[in-house]
């Protein structure tokens, strides 16, 4: 068998650059940007010349691979769009430089202005479209409608105030290659298994982990909204670990949506994984694979965070949460005039 390799393409404010001499690439499946971080070697002393770096500057990094599957297969992936935010130089000879850069543009105010702003009838895909125009960049939108009778964003940047809406509703919030991407994660875990993973394919000090505490096998959730004059009850599941919520909310609807997420959110990473392997090409975050072979740890696990890191060789590190049975019904739902009105 040939050679396996892997390298790293890199183009710089839409120029060629020298390729990288250590990269890491987290691709991560909700709740913060994608980045990456870039080992430099500065021989010829350019990038403390005229290649000096600048906040906000554009990388675009592609991972090439060659015979990693098989003889005479060379394959690319994109990895998206980047901003620099942070780079530092450290004496040599020669000379180095490590540059971390965003998913997000670091001159936007996305992620550094607080703002205090009141939408009112509105759905959730609009709410982001106005957040997504202020940040100059792209709202893909991939989940249900969810109307929204009154949200405030009190002092919160656009970030901190989107991603809790999101995920509020049940939804979760992925930020990657200049998009605001919002979509379902019980519609891809309930996708087809991508590969199929054993302990053969881990490195040695993988991690396997559950917990009881902090999960529920049911909801109580009652809200008085003074407003309306009215008392939202929502009950969901059973048993005697028992989920209380008096998260706001305008109707009934509002409030078995935001109740049913707090359940399922809650739930989320019971059991969990972390594990070290030879890069698995085509594996990107929010993929389920299957694990097999280890007994009572076996079973579906969905992909949280995958680690690319390319220096000596191409590793690849999976955080996998294992995908557990989500609630999707309230059992108890009613409205009442709220006590003593």
């Amino acid at each position: 068998m040939e050679a396996r390799k892997a390298s790293v393409a890199l183009t710089y404010n839409g120029v060629d650059a020298p390729a990288p001499a250590s990269f890491t690439y987290e691709d991560v499946a909700s709740g913060s940007s994608d980045s990456v971080s870039l080992g430099m070697t500065d021989r010829d002393r350019k990038w403390i010349g005229p290649w000096f770096p600048v906040k906000g500057d554009t990388l675009q990094p592609t991972i090439h691979t060659e015979n990693w599957e098989q003889d005479g297969q060379s394959r690319d992936f994109p990895c998206g769009t980047f901003h620099v935010d942070d780079f530092s130089f450290s004496g040599g000879p020669p000379l180095q430089m490590r540059l971390e850069a965003l998913a997000v543009p670091t001159d936007s105010s996305f992620k550094t202005t607080e703002r205090t702003v009141t939408y009112e009838d509105a759905t959730l895909q609009e709410i982001g479209q106005e957040i997504a125009d202020r940040a100059g960049v792209v709202l893909f939108y991939e989940a249900p409608t969810v109307s929204i009778a009154r949200a405030e964003q009190s002092n919160q940047t656009d970030c901190d105030f989107y991603n809790g809406l999101v995920k509020l509703y049940g939804l979760a919030l992925k930020i990657y290659n200049d998009k605001l991407v919002v979509f379902s994660e019980a519609t891809y875990e309930s996708r087809s298994i991508k590969t199929t993973l054993t302990e053969a394919d881990f490195e040695p000090n993988w991690t396997w982990n559950t917990k009881q505490i902090g999960t529920y096998t049911g909801i109580k959730y009652q809200y008085t909204n003074s407003d309306k004059n009215k008392t939202f009850t929502v009950e969901a599941g059973g048993g005697d670990r028992i989920l209380t919520s008096n998260a706001a909310a305008d109707n009934l609807t509002e409030a078995t949506a935001i109740a049913l997420a707090a359940l399922n959110e809650a739930n989320k990473g019971t059991t969990t994984m972390s594990v070290t392997l030879k890069a698995a090409l085509g594996l990107i975050a929010t993929d389920c694979v299957n694990i097999a072979g280890l007994g009572k740890l076996s079973g579906k696990y969905f992909i949280d965070k995958v680690t690319h890191n390319i220096g000596s060789g191409y590793k690849m590190g999976l955080t996998l949460r294992k995908v557990e049975q989500r609630f999707t019904e309230a059992t108890n739902v009613s409205s009442s005039p709220a006590e003593g009105k």
